[in-house]
């Protein structure tokens, strides 16, 4: 906003013009950013002048308030001066003497307002007063309302907060109703009232329409009782307001248009209360037979030009935003997409016209679209492919990719000035042997640009098996890291169990070079995961754990040969092409997840998918199998799975699980002994969650898992699975101090904490069992991790596969088999 200084004005105060308007402020005070504040729609006559908070604090502006005045705003045509400074109403001698010096009317709060911009300058309920007051010359003062201007619906708006009787026994109101700047707040009388900053008062007025704004999570009163306080309102145009995923579900929503006999206009709010993620949609119809349409969308992501009021377009591709999500197009638009509703925790992304193929040009622009959504966006996304995909498209998907040889240097020696890159073209590999032993090129692949249809920073996956990456770098540590403040150590009784160890089945001759590690935000696109498929079916029951009575079976490092992927397509009957699925949708969103154009890529994907699922194939019918010494139900799913990992990125972070057993394995055993896990253990990349009643969070630093988000996207949990026979060392045991206050119903991290380091498949551990140099930094890495897992809120995760991999019961395994036991203590860790 343009703005001059018209006068020093008296003392030490400055008067500039901000248009029709007017600021007061000190002399050396820091300018004010004209755009956090909501100035006001100017009015014909009337003088907005606003006092800084500096010039708020100086007791001689009262003084100086006058000659000011006179000098540099009254004039002919001004009517009335509105000062917003506050608290100034609250002693009427002031104003009204102003008023009377000047012969002006005077308007004034006698509290604070609300100044950010489409609060129209409340200055009612919950700001400390009772709203604008109104100093005449010669008359005097008396109310002129809580918002300048003010709005034609204002006077249909309670001023003071009351309540919605209940039933006639119920000693207590069903509801509070409590002005807020937008309108009224409608919650729950346990509900705390609502103040300056909370989330009720950052939604925006509209001169036109008054908001019903429905209370936070934790305050949310009935659909039913909502609709009989909008019925009593006077006739004036109103728009519900949901600040939580529950009043946003299609469930509330719905009972509140078919409790009120119409149709109702609801805003949806840019992020809830959680802040999960931000919709596409900004307002949708809802209609009193359940259905709901799109009114207005949100401004297009980059890159994308708005095409009307619920949809943009990107040269020939047009996005359709949809009460569910948005539907890419090139082809005509369907309704089907339109008739799901609007999930508060999640979206889902269509691809296609039914019927009509999916080409490159709308895949590059399904990925330029994501690549310009924050992260917390992205994560909650689902795909739907309504189209299928054109032969160039499959072509796409399906070529093999370049791959550039980097030399790697010998330790010591210098890294050498990067040589200009040749790209040689790979052709599809041969089944691999057991004795296969072929040259590999160090370092990961390189997509062609071509393949990278967009900027978006997608994770490269290699296709080609991939060993256990080597340790990340650690810097020298100290001989005691420092712990966090917030933990104390605790001792553990030196009471281990004696067992011995797995044998390390990964022989160097089948060792490969290292998959790139990948450690940028992720970046996700959810599909409906092969474990959704089993909603309509009753949950499989869970497998009790089973004691191994021989030797685990040995699972290869290797990939998986043409006739085991054959057999394990075979094998898997309807659940694959249920998994097969989800494994197409990945690979045609990310191309850059097809690695080589094998064609066992997808059985290998497949076999990752099943294991995650709750059907035949799942976590709770194969591990126990491998701990037992068999292949499990599936045959072929073994080796096809452990194939599937290493062409996933490696997860080099914290990994989390939990117990339920106050008395678990890992919290009873003593630093520097080594747990071993003869199947594939499972684990969550997500720090910010925990199961219902754990009783020990259980903290990895990782050195073989692998992500598996860029295959199951949008989950609740973003999981990562280790390979078959990881070994674990137990670093330290840490407890919280109890909290000084009640937790309240949020979710509750548990106070103790048993913290591990992977050990690299053919690392030696010391006799002694004491922890070393990268003991001891990785330890660092953890405390810094279960600090952070502290501070931030939790999400409670009580999905019933989810559940069962992150806290499966444990029990001591044993090698019967004749096999040279590793040195140090040896016991399981259960997956």
């Amino acid at each position: 906003m343009n703005h001059d200084i018209v006068d020093q004005g008296a003392g030490d105060f400055l008067v500039e013009r901000r248009g029709a308007h007017v600021l007061i402020r000190r002399i050396g005070e820091a300018d004010l950013q004209a755009g956090a504040i909501g100035w006001p729609e100017p009015v014909d006559g009337h003088v907005f002048v606003l006092v800084s908070p500096g010039a708020a604090r100086d007791g001689s502006l009262t003084t100086a308030l006058p000659a000011l005045l006179h000098r540099s705003v009254v004039a002919k045509d001004v009517e009335a001066v509105r000062i917003a400074l506050p608290g100034f109403g609250r002693d009427p001698f002031v104003p009204q003497a102003l008023a009377d010096a000047l012969n002006v009317e005077i308007f004034a709060p006698d509290g604070t307002f609300v100044v950010e911009p489409g609060a129209l300058l409340y200055a009612g309920h919950g700001t400390g007063g009772t709203g604008w007051l109104r100093f005449r010359p010669g008359a005097p003062a008396c109310p002129d309302g809580r918002r300048y201007p003010v709005p034609a619906w204002e006077a249909a708006m309670p001023a003071t907060p009351s309540g919605v009787p209940g039933a006639i026994i119920e000693p207590m109101p069903a509801a509070i109703l409590e002005p807020v700047p937008a309108g009224l707040l409608v919650r729950r009388p346990d509900a705390r009232p609502a103040t300056l900053g909370d989330a009720a008062f950052s939604v925006p007025a509209d001169p036109s329409v008054a908001k019903i704004v429905v209370g936070a999570e934790g305050a949310v009163p009935a659909a039913g009782l909502v609709s009989t306080v909008v019925g009593r309102l006077p006739l004036v145009p109103t728009t519900l307001v949901p600040l939580s995923t529950t009043t946003s579900a299609h469930a509330w929503l719905s009972e509140f248009a078919k409790s009120l006999s119409r149709n109702v206009v609801v805003e949806i709010s840019p992020t809830d209360v959680k802040k999960r993620y931000r919709p596409f949609v900004a307002k949708l119809l809802q209609r009193a037979d359940g259905g709901q349409e799109v009114l207005e969308a949100v401004v297009p992501p980059r890159g994308w030009q708005r095409r009307d009021a619920s949809g943009y377009r990107r040269g020939q591709v047009m996005a359709d935003v949809v009460p569910s999500g948005l539907v890419l197009r090139t082809g005509a638009g369907d309704s089907a997409a339109s008739a799901a509703s609007f999930d508060p925790e999640a979206w889902t992304l269509y691809l296609g016209t039914p019927g009509e193929p999916i080409g490159p040009d709308l895949l590059s622009a399904a990925e330029a679209l994501l690549g310009e959504l924050v992260p917390e966006t992205r994560n909650v996304a689902r795909l739907r492919l309504l189209g299928v995909l054109d032969d160039r498209t499959r072509e796409l998907i399906d070529r093999p990719p370049a791959i550039v040889t980097r030399p790697v240097p010998a330790t010591g020696q210098k890294r050498a000035e990067p040589a200009k890159r040749t790209e040689t073209r790979v052709a599809p590999s041969a089944p691999a042997g057991p004795a296969a032993a072929t040259p590999r090129p160090q370092g990961g692949p390189v997509m062609p640009a071509a393949l990278m249809v967009s900027s978006a920073p997608v994770p490269t996956v290699s296709g080609a098996a991939a060993a256990v990456p080597a340790q990340e770098p650690v810097a020298k540590a100290q001989p005691s890291p420092a712990v966090p403040a917030f933990v104390t150590p605790q001792q553990v009784p030196a009471t281990p169990v004696e067992a011995p160890s797995v044998t390390d089945t990964r022989s160097d001759d089948t060792v490969p070079a290292p998959m790139p590690v990948v450690e940028e935000t992720r970046m996700e696109v959810s599909n409906r995961p092969v474990a959704e498929v089993a909603e309509t079916r009753e949950p499989a029951k869970p497998v009790e754990p089973r004691v191994a009575t021989g030797t685990a079976l040995v699972v290869a490092d290797r990939a998986s040969t043409a006739a085991e992927q054959a057999r394990f397509t075979a094998a898997a009957g309807d659940e694959y092409g249920e998994a097969l699925a989800t494994v197409n949708a990945a690979l045609a969103t990310w191309p850059s997840m097809r690695g080589q154009a094998d064609t066992g890529i997808k059985a290998d994907y497949v076999a990752v998918c099943l294991y995650l699922g709750r059907g035949r194939g799942g976590f709770g019918d194969l591990n126990p199998a491998v701990r037992g010494g068999t292949t499990g139900e599936i045959e072929g799913q073994v080796t096809c799975l452990a194939s599937g990992l290493r062409r996933l990125p490696t997860h080099r972070r914290a990994v989390l699980r939990q117990s339920k057993d106050a008395q678990a394995l890992e919290r009873t055993i003593t630093p520097g002994s080594i747990l071993t896990e003869p199947g594939f253990l499972v684990g969550s990349m997500d720090l910010d969650v925990t199961v219902p009643d754990a009783e020990l969070d259980v903290l990895i630093w990782p050195a073989s898992a692998r992500r598996t988000s860029e295959l199951l996207i949008g989950q609740p949990v973003n999981e990562v699975v280790f390979f078959a026979g990881a070994r674990f060392k137990a670093l330290a045991l840490r407890e919280t101090e109890p909290a000084g206050e009640e937790q309240g119903e949020e979710p509750a991290a548990p106070r103790v904490a048993a913290l591990f380091r992977e050990l690299a498949p053919n690392e030696a551990v010391p006799v002694s069992g004491e922890l070393d140099d990268h003991d001891l930094a990785v330890l660092a890495k953890l405390d810094r991790a279960l600090e952070r897992r502290h501070r931030g809120a939790l999400r409670l995760i009580e999905e019933p596969g989810l559940t069962s991999r992150m806290t499966s019961a444990l029990y001591e395994w044993r090698e019967e088999a004749s096999a040279p036991a590793t040195a140090g203590r040896t016991v399981t860790l259960a997956s």
